[in-house]
């Protein structure tokens, strides 16, 4: 057979792992390959995690359940077994987002260096901007040379959206204020620098990306935490903006729960079981004629069942009430709002610090991370009735990442000391921003007195994924030349349909699907582009010495990209 020639479009974590299970694979075979890595971002982690950002951005998973090295994988384990081994880090530590960059780094290095002598990986930095079927195979264009492959792989990652109408008034009104306005993003790319000192600035959006940039200005412009006898306390540098954040349940993530060493389980699953989610599936198709299921009515029970029975000190609430604690809750004024929450979320810490063992309510919330792995049974692929589909991504998701895909304890402390030193002012339950004369006003209906007028605007809420709003050249191009289509849920009883904003694939290897419904065979999608057609996408690691679905996905496409019929 002639020489093969590999694609992977993106060498962040799953490119790489992707990446990893080809030398697996071609370790004792004769072909030829060749393997091209692109990454506009270098070779460093890509986008999210490159090595060169400042250093208060961390990872959200710990040092000692993270790594890119297969269980049967020829990387040395000593060395690459975990990023705490590799680093020297504690196994619950939270490493440096460049940190995990590095680590990335040296894992491509070292599988470059160490492949098969028939194997030639050839890095290109530069972003791919177009991707064409020729007669000789695929055709890549990057950085204005052309490169020929006969398999591709799109593990793009994190791209950028088009601003929607909302988003795009708000920026209108910026503009013409001549005030600033930051759009969605990672917050290692957004111009914080431009946020004046003491100015009131609104942020939307109370998650992860609210936490980068709280740390951005604070600790990023001189400011420090230090210990006291009443907890810990904000030492400002007087650089600091004011942050007056927005969200729809006037509560940020909370933080997770120190857990066990790996792969010890923090919380032992007892309902939420494969066998008794498959049942769910055959039972709908036998009743209604269609295997999708309500998420609401028949699996949203389970999980609350679950967190009932982990929460053994009997401590445990609805969990939609743990993430919307606030509910319909009046305060007279935003000091007494304020107050409420720091204390909250000091509580919240020290929960999170004393973990999961006794049954605390902190083992009901981790319940939420540990059955993460089951729910592609319930979701992908238009497991869901459309409307159900629907609810599940805009109800349930935001509500449960409140309360499971929080950050360490630390950070929510340091939340509680800016609070307390009026460096960050969130406006309450329910938050509204309306332009301004004088830039764009905020308010809460629970908070007498919130109205507070902000000069600048930085929009930390990430979209929802849409395909159609991608902004990433080769997406675009794909889309636009049918070579790739959005997955879209239909309800073949009733017609209903669903447009998720994903990008369609079929089942394992993960094969992209073109606009007239067909699986292309030599073009796979792993990783963020797929979300809302698969499950919790954004996974960036595997797990030390266990198999896991972020390395059999890996493996999967390893193996398609090398067959040749």
């Amino acid at each position: 057979m002639g020489e093969l020639g590999i694609a992977l479009v993106g060498v962040g974590p799953r490119g790489l792992s992707v990446l990893e299970r080809l030398l697996i694979r071609l370790r004792g075979s004769d072909d030829e390959v060749t393997i091209w890595a692109f990454d506009a971002f270098g070779h460093c982690g890509g986008r999210v995690w490159r090595a060169d950002q400042p250093p208060w951005f961390t990872a959200n998973t710990t040092a000692g359940e993270s790594t890119l090295r297969s269980p049967d994988g020829h990387l040395p384990a000593g060395r690459f077994g975990s990023v705490a081994g590799w680093g020297g880090l504690a196994a619950g530590a939270y490493p440096a987002r460049r940190h995990y960059g590095q680590y990335l780094a040296e894992v491509f290095a070292t599988l470059c260096a160490t492949a098969p002598p028939n194997v030639r990986v050839r890095p290109v930095a530069a972003e791919v901007t177009r991707l064409v079927r020729t007669a000789g195979g695929l055709c890549l264009v990057a950085g204005g040379a052309a490169y020929r492959a006969d398999k591709a792989v799109l593990a793009t990652g994190h791209s950028a959206a088009e601003l929607d109408e909302t988003r795009l008034a708000c920026r209108r009104h910026a503009e013409d204020h001549g005030i600033p306005y930051i759009p969605p993003g990672l917050a290692t790319e957004m111009p914080l620098d431009d946020l004046p000192p003491g100015a009131g600035v609104a942020v939307r959006g109370f998650g992860l990306t609210f936490y980068d940039v709280m740390r951005a200005v604070t600790l990023g412009r001189g400011g420090r935490f230090a210990p006291s006898r009443d907890g810990l306390r904000y030492v400002p540098s007087g650089a600091e903006p004011r942050l007056l954040v927005l969200s729809r349940g006037g509560l940020p993530f909370l933080a997770r729960p120190a857990v066990p060493a790996f792969p010890a389980p923090p919380v032992r699953l007892r309902v939420v079981t494969e066998e008794r989610l498959r049942a769910l599936r055959a039972a709908a198709l036998a009743a209604t004629g269609t295997p999708q299921l309500d998420f609401a009515r028949l699996v949203e029970p389970l999980i609350q069942f679950e967190a009932d029975l982990a929460c053994s000190t009997g401590a445990a609430q609805p969990l939609a009430g743990l993430a919307r604690p606030f509910g319909r809750r009046w305060f007279a004024t935003p000091e007494a709002y304020r107050a409420c929450l720091a204390r909250l979320l000091r509580d919240d810490a020290r929960r999170a610090l004393e973990g999961c063992a006794g049954g605390t309510v902190k083992a009901a919330t981790e319940m939420l991370r540990v059955i993460r792995p089951l729910l592609p049974l319930v979701v992908d692929f238009g497991g869901l009735l459309p409307d159900s589909h629907r609810d599940f991504l805009t109800r349930f998701v935001p509500q449960s990442f409140v309360l499971s895909a929080g950050p360490p304890a630390a950070h929510v402390e340091q939340l509680a000391a800016l609070l307390d030193a009026g460096i960050v002012r969130p406006v309450g339950p329910g938050a509204t921003l309306t332009p301004d004369a004088g830039g764009f006003a905020v308010s809460s209906p629970q908070v007498g007195g919130s109205r507070r007028v902000a000069v600048a605007l930085v929009d930390a809420m990430a979209p929802a994924r849409d395909l159609a709003r991608d902004t990433s050249p080769l997406l675009r191009q794909l889309l636009a030349d049918g070579m790739i289509s959005e997955f879209v849920n239909v309800d073949a009883a009733t017609g209903t349909r669903f447009a998720t904003g994903g990008l369609a694939v079929t089942r394992s290897p993960y094969r992209v699907v073109d606009a007239l419904g067909r699986a292309d065979p030599d073009i796979h999608a792993l990783g963020v582009a797929t979300g809302h057609t698969r499950w919790f996408t954004e996974v960036g690691t595997g797990r030390p010495g266990q198999d896991s679905p972020f390395c059999r996905d890996a493996d999967a496409v390893a193996a398609a990209l090398l067959h040749r019929p």
